[in-house]
């Protein structure tokens, strides 16, 4: 699994904050009145009653969609040797992916609301509560916080915290400076001095590369971009990336 890891993510600067026919994937933005995150889930096709799910959640700049490769792989691999069906829920964290269009995810983005928007995503999809939660860095400082508030009772009593929480790259309580910190904060100090819209993608990852940044890296920023007119926009909501970055960074959960 680190191998794969690796390989998904060749810069470990910004991500250490991630085929098989028996498979599906499928997309989904919530619509209803209670606006939830949007997320993919991939599945097996078996016919057995019982189903598990696991939320998978991913790290800083990133969406559920890095997770594809991994959440087949781990599935192919359950529905072999479990007694029970598999659903793996690729979350985007709010300010993320295609749930930083979703309206409704207010202020403070931090990892306690990030927390609750998996719980309001349960209740209003009415699933079991997940038996695992995955995640990576950013995406594990929320997986620790959605545990801690289960089993607090902050999401009601019917709420129960997952039996297994699989953290990647990822500590409880505060995040002590490091140089890669330093390097993130540069990262993102450089997204924030960028023109909007962006003019290309090339222009983007030259740019970068101009100012010191690796091509691996620079490319896969390029990658988080999206198509708006004749110019490119970001597919992220880097403000309230930022305000997420500085939750990970000093919540002491």
């Amino acid at each position: 699994m680190a191998k794969t890891l690796k390989n998904r993510f060749e810069s470990r600067l910004l991500l250490r904050f991630i085929e098989s026919p028996s498979l599906f994937v499928s997309c989904f933005t919530n619509s209803r009145s209670l606006q939830t995150l949007a997320y993919e889930e991939v599945r097996s096709s078996g016919d057995r009653k019982s189903e598990s799910t696991a939320l998978i959640l991913h790290g800083l700049l990133g969406s559920g969609r890095n997770w594809r490769s991994f959440s087949r792989s781990l599935v192919s691999s359950l529905s072999v040797s479990s007694a029970s069906d598999w659903k793996m829920v690729l979350v985007d964290l709010r300010n993320h992916g295609r749930s930083a269009e979703v309206e409704g995810l207010n202020p403070p983005h931090d990892l306690v609301n990030s927390a609750k928007d998996l719980a309001d995503l349960v209740k209003a999809s009415g699933w079991k509560w997940p038996e695992v939660v995955i995640g990576h860095s950013l995406g594990g400082k929320v997986a620790l916080q959605f545990m801690e508030s289960c089993a607090r009772g902050d999401f009601g009593e019917s709420a129960s915290p997952p039996k297994q929480l699989w953290v990647l790259d990822s500590v409880p309580g505060e995040v002590k400076a490091e140089k890669s910190d330093g390097e993130v904060e540069k990262v993102l100090k450089t997204l924030q001095s960028l023109p909007s819209p962006i003019p290309s993608r090339k222009w983007l990852v030259d740019h970068m590369v101009e100012l010191g940044f690796s091509r691996s890296l620079s490319e896969w920023i390029g990658s988080n971009l999206k198509r708006s007119g004749d110019s490119q926009i970001w597919a992220f909501n880097l403000d309230g990336a930022v305000q997420m970055f500085n939750s990970y960074r000093f919540c002491r959960s």
